[in-house]
C-alpha cells in the first residue's frame, strides 16, 4: 500500500485501487501523521490542526473515535498507528511514503552535488521530482492551518529541489530537460527570482535570448503586480548582460 502526499492525498492499494478514506477529518489527522511519521504528533496538536480554535469539549474523545475508526480501515495495509504517551504515531510507513522516497533522492543529490557529480545529481532528482503529482496536499491544504503550513514547507522543497536539478541540467548542458522543469515551477512559484534566473540563463544558453528576455518581462509583470516592487538588481543585471549577449554568460 502506498501513502502519497506529493499531490492530492491518496492511498493506494498493492492491486492499484484508491482506498477511499471519505471523512474530512480522517483525511486531516491520517496526512498530520504521515507527515510526521515516524515521529509522535501530540493530542494537543492533533486537536489544534482538525478543529483550530474552535474545537468542542468532545475533542479528545472525537479523536480517540477517528484513530479507532483509522487503524480498522488500515488493518490488512501493515501499517498501524500506535498510541504513545501524549499522542499518536505511524508505524512501519516509510518505505510506502512517496515524501520519504522524496526526501532520500534529495538527500543522495545534496551529497552528489558536493562532490561535483552533476550527473548523479541530476538522475536523483529527475526521479525525486517526477514523485510530484501537483501542489503538496492539494486537496487538504485550505481544509486547516497546520495543514497548509505543512504543504506551504513542502512546496518550497519541491522548489528547491527544482532549483538543484536546473543548475545541474546547466553544467551538463541539458538546457531543454532545465527549461521543462522550470517553467512548471515559476507557474507554482511565479515570484520565486532564483528559478526565473535559471529560466532566462538557460533559454539564453540553448539560444533563445528573446524568450530568455520575455522570462525577465513576466518575473517583472508578476512582481508588480502581486507584491507592488520590481526585481531585484541582480535579475535586472542578468537581463541586461543577456540583452548585451555578454558572452562570458
Amino acid at each position: 500500500m502506498r501513502f502519497l502526499l506529493l499531490g492530492h492525498f491518496e492511498i493506494h492499494q498493492p492491486d492499484g485501487r484508491l482506498l477511499a478514506v471519505t471523512r474530512i477529518k480522517h483525511r486531516q489527522l491520517l496526512a498530520l501523521l504521515l507527515l510526521d511519521s515516524p515521529h509522535a504528533v501530540s493530542t494537543d496538536r492533533c486537536i489544534a490542526a482538525l478543529w483550530g480554535e474552535d474545537a468542542p469539549p468532545s475533542a479528545r474523545r472525537n479523536l480517540q473515535t477517528y484513530v479507532a475508526e483509522l487503524r480498522k480501515g488500515l488493518v490488512c495495509s501493515g501499517v498501524s498507528i500506535e498510541t504513545v504517551p501524549g499522542g499518536y504515531r505511524v508505524t512501519d510507513v516509510a518505505d510506502r511514503l512517496d515524501l520519504s522516497a522524496f526526501e532520500a533522492m534529495r538527500s543522495g543529490a545534496a551529497k552528489a552535488l558536493s562532490a561535483r557529480d552533476d550527473t548523479a545529481v541530476v538522475q536523483m532528482l529527475r526521479d525525486a521530482l517526477d514523485l510530484w503529482r501537483g501542489s503538496a496536499l492539494q486537496d487538504l491544504a485550505d481544509s486547516s492551518d497546520a495543514l497548509r503550513n505543512a504543504a506551504t514547507q513542502l512546496n518550497e522543497r519541491r522548489m528547491a529541489a527544482v532549483s538543484d536539478f536546473a543548475g545541474g541540467c546547466i553544467r551538463l548542458g541539458a538546457y531543454e530537460e532545465a527549461i521543462d522543469q522550470l517553467r512548471v515551477a515559476v507557474t507554482w512559484a511565479p515570484l520565486r527570482e532564483d528559478l526565473r534566473a535559471q529560466l532566462m540563463l538557460a533559454l539564453h544558453k540553448s539560444g533563445r535570448r528573446a524568450d530568455a528576455l520575455l522570462a525577465y518581462h513576466e518575473c517583472r509583470a508578476a512582481l508588480v503586480e502581486r507584491i507592488g516592487v520590481g526585481p531585484s538588481q541582480t535579475l535586472t543585471i542578468l537581463h541586461d548582460r543577456i540583452l548585451m549577449e555578454d558572452r562570458s554568460l
